[in-house]
């Protein structure tokens, strides 16, 4: 039996932006078209497969899991060089005859386009004993679940650095895959070393019930199979003994960006099913929301609006209408037809350059949300439609989507009678009620311009927020930052805005406003949060000496606590 612990330090879920900075190449999905015939999910080991493997002559495992204080994982992420979207982990532990023989942990990184999930095992001195691919979902790039190439790990432990093309050999083909299960390898080998091996944790007194039973591992994939089928395949959750609480959660890769959803409660199984609701209806969203998915019902409108109304469903023209009232309400800062002047700028390809006045002039015509005709027509039976007066015009729902998908992910979570929860997509947050004990949970917000810290934390309750910042994507030509964030009345990037965060009742209004202030700068920003009712805002801005300047509303700062307090 797995004896499961939580050591839980008050939750502090960092605040990613829209680019995701948790991994160093996470905008590749959004850079990129994903082929139709990609997604490919391959179950090649159970849970219980994969610490039979790690542990084959250990009687008994337990788990240790943990949540790390900001301090900690700021340390944390400075050891490995890279950012986190882990804000705690969950480690195996293999014993015999009650003595350790060994750590574990199962983790996930990003290949291609999609996670795929491994475990990696070491020894007690922290040297690698097994590593071995669980679930893989794309179609190319699946070499790395070979033993030839995982063999190349074994005995490697934190003091080497596992570069690619230097301590492990690449794949051609599957270059990513094995970049990512080089930084996955380290940043497992990172954890063990930094809190088991050097004595920070204490798992003496985590004792197991009885002996693990642990199922024989099979080379072979079990089955290729459906996302559905994947969970049937894993073990069953089990309520916690005693009804104790317990944090529950589940992350994917939605949206070009880390989807993650977390309850605490002591029936797992209810909770985990809720979760996995919730994560579904995000993924939902992203099939008629996306423009990067060709069969997607946005992209039909990309395709077929400027000739004819395009008939959509009805949360594709809720969302367009939401994006045209806060397109009104700024006065055009806000507008999701600004896409082609950001492709101009070179920013979906990552190759960004200034373009000549001429071209930008030429394109601006097309970007404008005065373009898009909404036609709800009159039978509620029928869908409306969408049409464009200008043949250039598409619609891009990044700076509203991700917020409008966390809304609907929360309306399944409150069905689903849970009443705690954190529902976090690419840094677009809605937090319900609080963590048992707490008064509210606290969210991490980022230093623009230092990525290894944080400004402070938000406590919130039954609210939202989300952060747009010039550092999430931008590159810089003759010492001047171009953001990619455009202003869609001038067709060129923001400027003197630094970054904000938003507070606010739901994802789709803290995903717009933030776009809102950063786009209208400093005093113009302010001015909109102020007249609207439950918003709070911050925002940092270029000051007249050059300086970083902040701004907050006085229920931001209520609400906000700087990190020396």
């Amino acid at each position: 039996m797995i004896v499961k612990r939580i050591l839980v330090a008050s939750l502090l879920l960092p605040l990613l932006v829209a680019s995701v900075v948790c991994m160093p190449d996470t905008v590749t999905a959004q850079t990129e078209t994903e082929p139709t015939d990609n997604f490919q999910l391959q179950t090649y080991l159970t849970e219980e497969q994969a610490l039979a493997l790690v542990f084959p002559e250990c009687d008994e495992i337990v788990t240790d899991e943990f949540m790390m204080i900001p301090e900690e994982k700021k340390s944390l992420e400075k050891l490995l060089s890279r950012r986190l979207y882990e804000d705690g982990f969950k480690v195996y532990i293999g014993k015999q005859k009650g003595k350790i023989q060994g750590y574990a942990i199962i983790t996930e990184e990003i290949g291609k386009f999609h996670p795929f999930t491994f475990i990696v095992g070491a020894d007690t001195e922290g040297k690698i004993s097994n590593v071995a691919v669980l679930v893989y979902r794309e179609s190319r790039g699946g070499e790395i679940i070979k033993k030839r190439f995982l063999y190349q790990f074994m005995g490697k432990s934190f003091k080497n650095p596992i570069r690619i093309n230097k301590d492990i050999i690449n794949i051609t083909g599957a270059t990513m895959s094995v970049q990512y299960m080089c930084a996955g390898v380290r940043k497992v080998l990172g954890v063990i070393n930094e809190y088991y091996l050097s004595g920070k944790r204490n798992v003496d007194d985590v004792k197991a019930a009885g002996s693990h039973a642990a199922t024989p591992a099979k080379e072979k994939p079990i089955a290729e199979t459906t996302k559905s089928q994947e969970t049937k395949n894993s073990p069953p959750l089990k309520k916690g003994e005693d009804g104790e609480v317990k944090l529950i959660k589940q992350t994917r890769m939605i949206m070009g960006t880390f989807a993650e959803v977390s309850t605490y409660s002591n029936d797992e199984k209810a909770a985990g099913k809720a979760i996995e609701a919730a994560l579904d209806e995000m993924e939902r969203m992203d099939r008629i929301m996306s423009n990067y998915k060709n069969d997607s019902e946005l992209s039909q409108v990309n395709k077929k609006a400027a000739k004819s109304p395009v008939p959509c469903n009805a949360e594709l023209l809720d969302v367009i209408a939401q994006s045209q009232y806060y397109s009104e309400l700024s006065g055009g800062a806000f507008d999701i037809t600004v896409s082609p002047i950001v492709a101009l700028w070179g920013f979906f390809r990552e190759k960004g350059h200034v373009p000549p006045d001429k071209e930008i002039e030429k394109l601006l015509p097309a970007v404008s949300y005065k373009n898009i005709v909404i036609d709800k027509g009159g039978n509620p039976k029928k869908p409306g439609a969408v049409s464009f007066k200008n043949v250039k015009t598409q619609i891009d729902l990044g700076g509203i989507g991700k917020g409008y998908a966390v809304d609907k992910a929360l309306e399944v979570i409150k069905k689903s009678g849970i009443d705690n929860g954190c529902i976090n997509l690419g840094g677009n947050i809605y937090v319900l009620g609080a963590p048992p004990g707490k008064q509210a949970w606290k969210i991490g917000v980022q230093h623009p311009r230092n990525q290894d810290e944080i400004l402070g934390y938000l406590e919130l309750r039954n609210e939202a927020t989300a952060t747009s910042g010039d550092y999430e994507r931008f590159f810089e030509f003759k010492g001047k930052r171009y953001s990619h964030i455009i202003n869609p009345q001038t067709g060129r990037p923001v400027s003197g805005t630094i970054a904000t965060t938003v507070v606010a009742p739901t994802g789709t209004e803290v995903d717009a406003l933030s776009t809102i202030v950063f786009v209208l700068g400093h005093e113009k920003g302010m001015e909109i949060v102020k007249r609207m009712p439950n918003v709070d805002a911050m925002i940092a801005y270029e000051g007249k000496d050059g300086k970083m300047a902040i701004d907050m509303t006085q229920g931001f700062k209520d609400k906000f606590k700087k990190t020396d307090e």
